[in-house]
Formats: structure tokens, sequence, C-alpha cells
């Protein structure tokens, strides 16, 4: 269908080389095809590494999912390579978030060219290996070694930076002297597609066709729920209710070593409201978010958002005798009881959140199987006594419990980063260990019977029995204790290159509460400074 030049004048603000094509076009194509040798000419070429002399990208751009402008500027860049006569293929780009679009390298130099001259503005970018240029610098780099690149294009704009929706370009060349056929091979990796016979190459191309990407086994299809475990800690009523309590078990004190059950814990800065916004940037695939509470929730949440489910303490506890609980690894045991929770889900305290944009990959196998991101730290059983920090005292009764069934033992301890869990596995370890799943539940604060099903045990026995593989993910521990927080803050905000965050005010004097407070606040209003579509 021919292109509808007076529709993109109007919607997509074509400048003035458009009127002349529509004004005249065999005047415009005439000189234009006089010019194309020359616009190869006219990218020049850096000697040496290739990296671009002029003043980099002075503001930092961030993946996000591809939303309006993105698509519109999809359509545009579709349209016009159509109307250049340069063929493409859509889809197979690095995952769905993303789109794809793929050329024949020989044609590069003028596609670059008509990027520059007829879509350049402020707010698109060019990404090639972690490197970001503008159209105007990425005109002086080398594109011979060029394998795929990225176009990014602004999708909000906010102080010092910018979050874009990619554009995957992916660049094919023929293979001489392969075999008898003619063959194009896809330059880059890619999970779908490798190479292809002429026939079917030019076919594709011809016809703008779309890749087959929505069949593969190499992308997770499954549904993947978050689960938060959150209190407001400011909560008169709770606040009385945990007194109360912790006025009845004197005798719990000797079974925990220190700052368990401290008020630290339950600090509230609305961290889950800075949480959930980094999901809605970041976590795209998250089907359903559930949070799991003491019967509160917070007053900003948007409970008509079909996403956000309140889970009271009460749904999920099979004995309902052991509520009140002020116990995290308590309420651990009892997280895969939520209804309608999917099989694979993360579990988040309020205090992780996503830093970077994420997929399923990061977090999951195309398989089913779990990933987890052990930390440098161990939990070594041999240095372990009632002594010891009530985490590790948990885990260490965990070990037992490998040892009895294995005879050999996984040590790890986790990052502060999502947990990656499947439901079906959390059922199997609380059939194989329900006395201690139950002994657990009952402890409304930590205590030296305690485990940790979601956080050490589910990937330790996980890893012995093959349900869970040691992986990595980017991660920054903020402690607001240290001295130096502030400084790690802004590395934070400058680099912008973990995956994943947590803020952890354990150990936190009390003198600097307020200061910290303020440092804390002002960090995440200004890393996740849009409001998310759940809160009112």
């Amino acid at each position: 269908m021919k292109l509808d030049l007076d529709n993109v004048i109007k919607h997509y603000r074509i400048d003035r080389k458009f009127l002349k094509l529509k004004n005249n076009p065999s005047l415009f194509f005439e000189d234009l095809y006089k010019k194309k040798l020359n616009m190869i000419s006219n990218i020049k070429l850096i000697s040496g590494t290739g990296k671009n002399e002029e003043k980099s990208v002075n503001c930092a751009l961030q993946r996000v999912a591809s939303s309006r402008e993105g698509t519109i500027f999809f359509e545009r860049l579709k349209k016009i390579c159509s109307e250049f006569k340069i063929d493409y293929m859509q889809g197979a780009a690095l995952d769905q978030w993303m789109y794809g679009i793929h050329i024949e390298k020989k044609d590069l130099s003028f596609f670059l060219k008509i990027l520059h001259e007829w879509l350049n503005s402020d707010d698109i970018y060019i990404k090639v290996k972690n490197e970001n240029y503008t159209v105007d610098q990425f005109l002086n780099i080398r594109t011979n070694d060029l394998r795929a690149f990225d176009i990014l294009v602004k999708e909000i704009d906010g102080n010092k930076v910018k979050y874009c929706s990619y554009i995957h370009v992916m660049l094919w060349q023929k293979l001489d002297n392969y075999s008898i056929e003619k063959i194009y091979t896809i330059l880059e990796d890619n999970k779908y597609v490798h190479r292809l016979r002429e026939g079917k190459f030019k076919d594709l191309m011809t016809n703008k066709s779309r890749l087959n990407d929505q069949s593969n086994a190499s992308d997770v299809k499954f549904p993947i729920d978050i689960v938060y475990t959150w209190v407001d800690g400011d909560d008169l009523e709770w606040k009385k209710q945990k007194n109360k309590y912790q006025g009845k078990t004197d005798e719990l004190r000797e079974n925990i070593a220190g700052r368990a059950n401290s008020d630290e814990r339950f600090r509230n800065r609305d961290e889950l409201l800075y949480s959930l916004r980094s999901v809605e940037l970041f976590a795209p695939f998250v089907r359903n978010i559930y949070i799991v509470t003491a019967g509160q929730k917070p007053d900003w949440i948007n409970l008509s958002n079909p996403k956000i489910k309140i889970v009271d303490h009460k749904e999920i506890y099979r004995d309902k005798d052991c509520l009140p609980t002020f116990n995290s690894s308590g309420i651990e045991t009892q997280l895969h009881h939520i209804e309608g929770l999917a099989e694979h889900f993360l579990y988040l305290n309020d205090d992780f959140m996503f830093a970077d944009f994420c997929t399923p990959e990061d977090f999951f196998y195309t398989n089913g199987k779990i990933k987890f991101f052990p930390s440098e730290a161990r939990a070594y059983e041999d240095d372990i006594d009632e002594t010891r920090e009530e985490y590790l005292i948990a885990d260490g009764n965990v070990i037992s419990l490998m040892m009895k069934e294995h005879g050999i033992n996984s040590r790890f301890i986790m990052k502060h980063a999502p947990y990656p869990c499947k439901k079906s596995y959390l059922y199997e370890l609380e059939e194989r260990y329900q006395a201690e799943f139950n002994a657990c539940a009952s402890n409304r604060f930590r205590a030296a019977t305690d485990i940790r099903p979601i956080a050490f045990m589910q990937f330790n026995f996980g890893f012995i029995e093959g349900q869970a593989i040691p992986s990595d993910i980017s991660n920054r521990y903020l402690a607001l204790y240290k001295p130096n927080i502030k400084a790690q803050f802004n590395g934070v905000v400058k680099t912008r290159k973990y995956k994943t965050i947590c803020i952890n005010d354990v150990g936190l004097d009390t003198r600097n509460l307020q200061a910290v407070n303020e440092l804390t606040t002002n960090f995440l209003e200004s890393y996740y400074f849009v409001k998310s579509k759940f809160e009112k």
C-alpha cells in the first residue's frame, strides 16, 4: 500500500524535505539518488577504537518497555524505509518489550543517513555496546564491525535522566563461499534465527515480514507474580499489639541475638511506594502484585488497579492461633498459600527495588527452574550457636535438615535482591518438613527454632535437588548506618548500573535517624520520580 504522505506530515511532523517529496516526488528522488553515493562518504570513520571524540550524551538514559513514543517512532521508521526502498524484517528482538528491525549490512549507511536526515531529534539516541550517542555522534563512529545497535526513543523526561524504549536494529550479510546454496546470516547471536537461504530471506525482506518469535522455548511464557510483605510500623494499634505480645513472651528473648525484634525492622519510609514505582518502570512482565499485611494497607495504594491484591495474614495462615505475628521468617512459611498465586513468583521485602530494566529471564530459566543470587557470605554451621544473629541460627537449622536427608549441605546466603520462587516446590518442602514449618510459623517473634523457607531453604535444598541454579544479578546493598551512605546513593544515581537495590536500616543509630530519613527520601524521590498506576 502506498504511503499516505499527507497523514505522515500531519501526525508525525515530518520536515520540509518531505514537503518537497510530496509536492514534486520525481525531482526529489532524482536529487536524492544523485546524492546517495555521497552519503556513504559523509559518514566519517575514526581510527583506533572508534570512540566518539565529541562530547558524550549529557544525561542518563535508562530503558523502559516500549510505549507510545517508541511505537510512533517505529511506525515512522518502517514507513520511511519502505518509501526509500530499504527492505527489512520485523521481530526477533532480544525480548518482547522492544521492537526489532532487520536490514542488510549493505544498506546500513543509507539507513543511518535517513535516520539522521528525517528522523533525528533531541529525543533519539543510538546505543552500541553500552555506549550512548546522539545520532550526529553516531555518524562519526566506525561501522565496519557493527553487528547490531539500538535506537533509543525517549518516553519519559526527568531530571538528568531520560527513560527510553528500544528498537533493536539487526544486520544481515550474505555469506560468500559457504555452500552451493546462497545463504544469508544475522551478524549477532539471536535466539530465534541464525541463517536463511536466499529465497526465504529475500521473500521475508521484500514483504516486510515478522519473523516467528511467538512460540519459542527460549522465552519465559509462564506468568510471574510479585509478593511483598509489608507492615506500617507507625500504626499505633499495631504497636500496641507488638508491645503486648513482647511483654508476654519474655522467654523468647533468650532465643534471639539482639536486633531481630527492634523497631528498625518495622520502620516505614514509604519504601513500598517507591518499590512499586520500580516495578512499573523496570519489571513490565509482572502479572499480579500481592501485598501481605497484618490487616493494614497503605493509605496511598490504588486498590482499583487490578494488579494489586491486599492479603491479610489471616488468609494464608493455616493455624490462626499463630496470629498476630511479627516474625518475617514465620510469614515466609505461609506465603505460598496465597490464593491465586502464580506457580512462579518473586518475593520482595518492601526495601527491595528494581533499579534498571529486568526481564523474566533475569530470575527464571525458560524451562521453569529458579535462579538464585548468592552473596559472598556463607552460613558455616560449625560457627553458629545461640549467640549468633537470628537469621544464621535459622539457616543452621536448615543445614541440619540437609545433612540429615542428603548427607551434604549447601551454605549460600543470598544477596538482598528479589527471591525467585516456585510455589509447588515450597509446598513440597512444607510437606516434607511440616513440623519445622509449623514451629517457625508459631513463633510470633524470631526464635531459635526458625527456618527461612524462601530466603535460604528453597535455594540451598533446591541446589542439591536440582530445582534451583546459582546465577547472578547486579545488586547494590545500601546500608543506612554507613557514614558514606550519601556517596553510595550518589553512585547509584550516577551509574544506574544495578538491576536491583536494597535500602536497609539495620544497625542505624537513632541519633542519625532524621538526617538519614531525609537523605533516603530525597534519593528515592529523585530515582523513582514517576508516579505509578498503583498509587491513588
